[in-house]
């Protein structure tokens, strides 16, 4: 059965002798990676004191992944061009249907 959920690089020595491996997040599945990068960059957007309602995911926009950030209301929190590595696009939580 093949999941959808990160795992960690590792190798029969890490850990074992200081190597690098150990804890290295694989980027096979790339998109649930991309869901645990945007836990941090959520943290950063609410501590820098944006007041409303953010989320984050990922999408593919033009053929690369990227962490979309939801906003609700008319201002656009202030977020980094990049997270670790990946372009952020902020885009404005339309309203629900009614």
């Amino acid at each position: 059965m093949i999941t959808n959920r990160p795992y960690f690089v590792g190798s029969r020595t890490s850990g074992v002798d200081g190597s690098s491996e150990g804890g290295r997040l694989s980027t096979v599945r790339l998109p649930s990676t991309l869901v645990l990068y945007s836990v941090p960059l959520l943290q950063a957007i609410r501590r820098s004191g944006y007041p409303g309602k953010v989320n984050a995911e990922p999408a593919l926009v033009d053929g690369s992944w990227v962490l979309k950030v939801t906003y609700e209301g008319d201002d656009p929190p202030q977020a980094p061009e990049r997270w670790h590595g990946r372009r952020v696009v902020l885009e404005q939580q339309r309203p629900p249907d009614a």
